[in-house]
């Protein structure tokens, strides 16, 4: 299981990867190499089970100290 900011950080991380991808020339051997890590990524992050209750620690006066 996952928390939100774990899935939310590998999103961005593929569009990273996504984004040097596009830049990337049609002869540059790496090429495929980066689009079979961002496929396996995807297939990752729609097999993830994401936690979406939060941990919440909130004190007496209301705040959340669940980051803490």
């Amino acid at each position: 299981m996952h928390s939100v900011k774990q899935f939310v950080d590998k999103v961005k991380s593929v569009g990273v990867m996504a984004e040097k991808l596009e830049k990337l020339p049609p002869s540059d051997l790496t090429r495929q190499n980066l689009l079979e890590n961002i496929q396996a990524d995807c297939i990752l992050l729609s097999r993830s089970n994401v936690d979406i209750k939060e941990e919440h620690n909130y004190d007496y006066s209301g705040v959340d100290h669940g980051g803490l």
